[in-house]
């Protein structure tokens, strides 16, 4: 029978993983949720987020700023994908040719890494605050699990703070339920697309550079952690036809009388 002590600490693990996993597949609940595209290369720029993070905490020697950088610079690389690339696609019934051009981006970016980084595993050293564990209810437990389940939650608010309490998380509501109906009302949905991609980006940056403190860096990640994030956001998160929550954790999204309520909007 186990333990008080040892169930707490199983069940903090287990949150921390949840988190992690939380982190991993949010940016592509949400690119898919707007734009109906599978972005089958989120893995390989789960990747880029984790090599760029950790080159760049070597390079600007501290672990917040570099989590930032890092993470823009992926969330830039998708926005300009989707500019240049999937924008094109959008409206011709060439799903297939969406998911054809995020399979090949996988091939791209996996080789540019192994060009630029090589092939082989690469340990990584967790930084300075997080190295260590402390103890909760008697038993150990890994700061830099504390640290994933923090930055996880800030992560959580952000989104549930864009999605519900800005007029950009307002049209990217409305533009989930209804792409027309937002564009009837004059907005530019491709801006909010591309700020969407953007986003997407940014998430998996930050979840790849979490990642990488947490199991080293290697070429295989990229697509190790998309078949977990497919298992995550196809099987057990999206609802099959709205599109409204993304698991293991939920964002309220609201139904199709939102559209209506932009008749009003200044813009």
């Amino acid at each position: 029978m186990l333990s008080s002590a040892l169930l707490v600490n199983l069940t903090l693990n287990a949150l921390s993983v949840g988190m992690l996993y939380f982190l991993l597949s949010s940016g592509f609940s949400l690119v898919f949720g707007l734009l109906r595209v599978s972005n089958f290369s989120h893995g390989s720029l789960i990747m880029w987020g984790a090599y760029l993070g950790v080159y760049l905490v070597k390079a600007l020697s501290s672990f917040s700023l570099a989590l930032m950088v890092s993470a823009g610079r992926v969330g830039i690389m998708l926005a300009l994908v989707e500019f240049f690339l999937i924008r094109r696609l959008y409206g011709h019934g060439l799903e297939l040719f969406q998911i054809l051009l995020t399979f090949g981006l996988i091939y791209i970016l996996d080789e540019l890494v192994k060009v630029i980084w090589g092939p082989a595993t690469i340990p990584v050293k967790k930084p300075a605050f997080a190295q260590g564990s402390v103890i909760i209810y008697g038993e150990p437990f890994a700061v830099y699990r504390i640290y994933i389940l923090s930055i996880g939650a800030t992560v959580s608010a952000a989104m549930y703070f864009l999605l519900n309490k800005t007029r950009i998380g307002l049209i990217i509501r409305a533009g989930i339920e209804n792409k027309q109906m937002v564009r009837a009302l004059g907005i530019n949905i491709n801006r909010v697309f591309t700020f969407v991609c953007w986003v997407g980006g940014f998430l998996a940056g930050l979840s790849g550079c979490v990642l990488g403190y947490f199991t080293g860096l290697s070429p295989e990640m990229g697509i190790n952690q998309l078949l977990a994030v497919l298992v995550i956001v196809v099987v057990g998160g999206w609802e099959a036809s709205s599109g409204r929550r993304s698991q293991p954790f939920s964002w309220p999204w609201p139904n199709r009388s939102w559209a209506s309520s932009y008749r009003n909007w200044p813009y």
